[in-house]
């Protein structure tokens, strides 16, 4: 077991959480585990962990729906606090499109809640031994090939411009909500939605639902 390794489980469900963390301490007992209900909680913690050079390495399992910062935000988030810090994606989901946005954001492998804890455990094992492939993703029947996925990367801003079209703003009232121009706030959108392939707000919104976006 290589040592000076940490995982970090952020989930809010209470069941959820307390099953996978008793299941990651029996199969790695000298590893430490850190359990947390939130994005926020989570980087406080790793933040306060990782200011010790005893860690070489932090494994995150990041449930995508979370109360507060989550879905393709908490990714970045979390990506950004440290180099030593890599994502695994937790989610109830197997669409491809979501698959697509994490791994293009920066997750390392995506896992689906659907999938055998004995295949989850296998692929976290793989992680900690150095031996996990980037794109790895386990879904609920198993491995999967996301090298034909279509890789979907958007930037902190992107995300933030994305999230107040969900939340039905204008133009104007983005622009003001972030400190920028009208004609910048309309560029973002229009660089969202070449990404996105649509056309209309409408079907960004939905694109974003399903990707975990829609904040």
């Amino acid at each position: 077991m290589p040592e000076k390794s940490l995982i970090a489980l952020v989930d809010d469900h209470p069941l959820v959480r307390r099953a996978l963390s008793d299941a990651l301490r029996a199969t790695f007992p000298g590893l430490e585990i850190a359990t947390t209900a939130t994005v926020e909680e989570a980087l406080f913690s790793l933040r306060r962990r990782l200011s010790s050079p005893d860690i070489q390495r932090a494994w995150v399992l990041l449930d995508l729906g979370l109360p507060g910062l989550s879905g393709l935000a908490a990714i970045m988030a979390l990506k950004a606090l440290d180099p030593r810090v890599t994502i695994l994606t937790l989610s109830g989901s197997d669409d491809d499109l979501q698959v697509g946005a994490c791994l293009g954001c920066g997750s390392y492998g995506f896992i689906s809640k659907g999938a055998p804890i004995e295949d989850l455990l296998a692929v976290v094992t793989d992680a900690i031994h150095g031996r996990l492939l980037k794109g790895t993703w386990l879904s609920s029947v198993g491995l999967r090939d996301s090298q034909t996925l279509e890789k979907l990367a958007l930037t902190e801003r992107q995300l933030q411009v994305l999230s107040m079209v969900c939340q039905g703003k204008t133009n104007r009232q983005i622009a003001d909500g972030l400190g920028i121009t009208e004609i910048t706030a309309k560029a973002h959108i229009g660089a969202i939605f070449r990404t996105l392939k649509v056309s209309s707000r409408t079907q960004a919104v939905l694109v974003a639902q399903r990707i975990g976006a829609a904040l």
